[in-house]
């Protein structure tokens, strides 16, 4: 079962922690666990009076330095709630650390990295309802999950530098 649910990210609109403090409250009766925000922004104050008034169910950090590292052995899920990015490099850092993740559908890479939940869950951002019934879902089957997240840690190696950063030189060479 989930203990700690993630968010670790800049606290501006376009990456939306409200929603994720929002949609987690509407459920936080079924689960039995913290939401834990990291990071800084511009919604930090907003965030600041969720957590006081719901001081039992969620720790505000502020900025931490390497969360990741940090926090490894606490985070049992870890969620990205952009309303759009291109390439998001917390989704990759949370896979190289094989923690299971959930992610927006078709915004930016978060599909391709997941390999469409082979290596983690995705839900509809234009269904905010997924969201929760993913939550859900996770921490029923929370087993699965980390199998999941074990099979993208392994799949990050695709990323490595033989596969990036040399076919980019091998391709600027060529120009």
């Amino acid at each position: 079962k989930l203990k700690n649910i993630f968010f670790i990210g800049r606290l501006v609109e376009d990456k939306d922690p409200i929603f994720f403090i929002k949609n987690l409250l509407k459920i936080k009766d079924q689960l039995n666990c913290k939401i834990h925000i990291v990071g800084r922004g511009i919604l930090s104050k907003q965030i600041i009076k969720y957590q006081k008034k719901n001081s039992e169910f969620i720790k505000f950090h502020g900025y931490v330095k390497n969360p990741f590292e940090r926090f490894k052995n606490k985070i049992d899920l870890f969620c990205v709630t952009s309303k759009y990015d291109g390439t998001p490099n917390v989704l990759g850092e949370a896979m190289s650390f094989a923690i299971p993740c959930l992610a927006p559908l078709k915004v930016g890479l978060c599909s391709m990295l997941l390999k469409n939940e082979k290596y983690g869950y995705l839900y509809d951002p234009e269904k905010p309802k997924t969201f929760c019934k993913k939550i859900l879902k996770i921490n029923n089957e929370f087993f699965l999950a980390q199998q999941k997240s074990k099979l993208g840690f392994i799949s990050m190696k695709r990323f490595n530098k033989k596969n990036t950063l040399y076919k980019l030189k091998h391709e600027i060479q060529k120009i």
